[in-house]
């Protein structure tokens, strides 16, 4: 059998230089109020109306007078998770409008930034001078993974984000905990990278950066981009990721005009999705603005919903969300495979809420897809499905339900 392993989640992703200079124009459209005004601030029309449809409603979900941080969905129960700073809580969402707590830790634990691994376990930054770590929540009990690097205390871990490979990246800008430099701790603020496999934590850039804050990777996860909220810099830099999970470059991506890069996430297709003292901002992968989604100041942002199709905003003292047209990069997840003589067995990272594991012969036919109506079979935290092997082409994707 000529075995092909599709691009992991939506077929037909690719990164794309879209930028046209005969398109270039400024639009500002008003879109439909409500609990709050909504616009959209257009630099290139055509690219703008493949992600957001201008009519689409923006949704006040919540109303806390306080700083609100960290949005992550739960594809396992429709909801989503954010972070009431100044109450030192963890909230819970369920769409559109039910608030309630989910997490009320020990007083100054300030959780931050929140991510789901590749199981959908959830992981988080605590932030203040209880905390000065990184840890897994589950079932309400709280694991901590990494609260030191090579003996040396974090001042107050801040965003995170998961590789497909496990490793865990997070920032350090000592907001919240303790003030640089101390005694005991790193001797600059930097952005890390831990392994839970052998339990290693290094510190990936040390330099170059003034206070290191969101992250993210592209899609095929050759980049990452980290946002300086230093007010002297406001930007976002991108770096190379090499194979080996060492970094180059360091360059501008590109520059937040009102207020500062604080969250930030890549969708399918590499576009760059910041928040900014205006709203959110949104880049090409080539670093050209596309537009804006202006609103009040916002602190981060994520994709979640149907199809990972909503874009979930917090700052102060709202969250908002609005629906979207591609899919962000938490959709994504890599498929692998491997021979045992008479088989080719395809794995992938289990739960895997909302994903169906489809193949096909015709692989130029978008149409021509099928669900693989085998059951997998779970076992060590993966999905396994056994294909038997043929002489015939087949081609294999996880696809969105």
């Amino acid at each position: 059998m000529n075995l092909k392993i599709g691009r992991p989640s939506l077929p037909f992703c690719r990164l794309q230089r879209w930028w046209n200079l005969s398109l270039l124009a400024v639009v500002i459209l008003f879109g439909r109020q409500d609990a709050g005004a909504a616009a959209f601030q257009i630099f290139n029309a055509t690219e703008f109306s493949k992600i957001i449809d201008t009519n689409s409603v923006l949704t006040t979900n919540a109303t806390i007078n306080t700083w609100l941080e960290g949005p992550v969905w739960i594809p396992s129960g429709g909801y989503l998770l954010f972070c009431d700073q100044n109450n030192n809580k963890l909230k819970k969402l369920v769409p559109p409008n039910t608030v309630t707590d989910f997490l009320a830790p020990p007083t100054n634990t300030l959780y931050n930034g929140t991510m789901l691994d590749a199981e959908e376990r959830l992981l988080a930054c605590q932030a203040g001078t209880n905390g000065l770590r990184v840890v897994m929540v589950t079932n309400n009990v709280v694991t901590a993974l990494v609260s030191n690097c090579n003996g040396l205390k974090f001042y107050s871990p801040n965003d995170l984000v998961v590789k497909s490979d496990g490793t865990i990246w997070f920032t350090d800008p000592a907001y919240n905990g303790y003030s640089f430099p101390r005694a005991g701790f790193a001797a600059s603020l930097c952005v890390y990278r831990y392994n839970p496999a052998n339990g290693t934590c290094t510190a990936v850039i040390t330099n170059g950066i003034t206070k290191p804050n969101g992250l993210c990777f592209s899609p095929d996860e050759t980049k990452l981009y980290v946002a300086d909220s230093d007010t002297a810099q406001h930007h976002i830099l991108v770096y190379s990721v090499t194979a080996s999970n060492t970094l180059t470059g360091g360059s501008v991506f590109a520059n937040i005009t009102n207020g500062i890069p604080d969250g930030i996430r890549c969708d399918v297709d590499g576009r760059v999705w910041s928040s900014s003292g205006e709203g959110v901002y949104i880049f090409t992968p080539d670093t050209h603005l596309i537009g804006k989604i202006l609103l009040t100041r916002t602190a981060n942002l994520c994709f979640g919903g149907a199809q990972y199709k909503t874009l979930y905003m917090t700052g102060q003292p709202y969250v908002t969300s609005l629906p979207v047209r591609v899919a962000g990069t938490p959709s994504l997840k890599k498929l692998r495979f491997s021979f045992d003589g008479s088989n080719v067995n395809l794995r992938w990272p289990a739960p895997s809420t909302g994903f169906v594991l489809q193949q096909t012969g015709q692989i130029e036919n978008p149409a021509a897809w099928t669900n693989v109506t085998v059951t997998p079979v779970t076992t060590n935290g993966e999905n396994l499905v056994g294909v038997e092997i043929t002489n015939s082409a087949a081609f294999f994707l996880l696809q969105l339900n």
